[in-house]
């Protein structure tokens, strides 16, 4: 009977360890930068296995160019040296392939519109025109890529920012038809710990107040960050209401996990302005890692916090 008794004991106790909350994926492209994906059925399942209910899912808005003299085919930005370009057919290969599943799986997607060249200023028409073609498909704009690292350096031409007059139109556009833009602008450089970026981000956000932005990784990026980074969000997420974090890759690998305390106790003082997301690339096989890596953090969290964070803050911004 004791050995019963400790066998049920030591069970209920890793079950506890070991539970594993649900969420929802607020970030999650279908489509890499070859554009190939693995296909829905598979994103289904492996979003079942790391416990996921639904996802925004969005296409890649940048193809990596594969040129001749590339010695392999480029599947990822930072593969070789060849160039990327803008590519807004990425949201037609999104929408034909989801509208092809099944009413279940379709109401398991959040698809946002991510195919826009941050520098032309015919990009918001161009998204009316797929807000016509796809009616009450669409549940926001993103991922934007505005400044990134070394991928918007592999770009032609001129740089993103998030306060470029054709994202200025798109802003507008957004909060005409109450879509939020998800949008990645690094806050500095590789060079700087000061935040020589966060003026244009800034300044995108204050002159729509209208429009919600979900900030991607909170403005990091591979190699960057900044001093004093929670002060600076705090300081953010007090003067304008309309912008959510989204916490997802290097954000969470390299600084939240890194400190993780000080990140708790600002996740609690502000708990219904973050959600998770995995930044998945258009691979199942690594799925479930990305997505389970945030357990940790969720138990740290106040239940209410908890279910904020993992799923009530995406719902309220994308079902209200």
């Amino acid at each position: 009977m004791k050995k019963t008794i400790l066998l049920f004991v030591i069970f209920f106790s890793f079950y506890a360890n070991a539970q594993n909350y649900s969420i929802i994926d607020s970030h999650l492209h279908f489509l890499d930068f070859t554009q190939d994906t693995d296909g829905f059925p598979r994103v289904i399942q492996a979003m079942d296995s790391a416990n996921v209910e639904k996802a925004i899912v969005f296409g890649m808005p940048m193809v990596k160019m594969w040129s001749e003299n590339d010695p392999i085919r480029p599947e990822y930005y930072l593969n070789t040296d060849s160039r990327a370009y803008y590519y807004s057919a990425t949201d037609f290969l999104l929408a034909e392939r989801l509208l092809r599943e099944n009413e279940e799986t379709q109401k398991r997607f959040y698809p946002f519109i991510s195919g826009i060249n941050p520098l032309d200023l015919n990009s918001a028409q161009f998204i009316e025109t797929l807000l016509e073609l796809y009616p009450n498909f669409w549940k926001g704009i993103g991922e934007i890529i505005s400044r990134h690292d070394d991928l918007t350096a592999f770009l032609y031409g001129e740089f993103p920012r998030a306060n470029h007059p054709a994202l200025m139109k798109v802003y507008q556009l957004a909060a005409k038809h109450d879509l939020p833009i998800l949008i990645h602008h690094d806050i500095t450089s590789v060079s700087y710990n000061n935040p020589i970026y966060l003026k244009e981000f800034e300044d995108a956000v204050y002159r729509n107040p209208k429009t919600i932005f979900i900030w991607a990784h909170a403005g990091t990026s591979r190699r960057i960050g900044i001093d004093k980074h929670i002060l600076t969000l705090k300081r953010l997420l007090n003067e304008y209401p309309n912008l959510f974090i989204d916490i997802s890759w290097v954000l969470f690998d390299e600084h939240i996990k890194m400190d993780m305390d000080n990140w708790v106790s600002f996740i609690e003082e502000f708990p219904d302005r973050f959600s998770l997301g995995s930044d998945n690339v258009a691979n199942t096989k690594t799925y479930v890692k990305d997505v389970s890596k945030y357990q940790p953090l969720l138990k740290r969290l106040k239940p209410k916090t908890r279910e904020l964070v993992s799923k009530g803050n995406i719902e309220r911004i994308l079902e209200e």
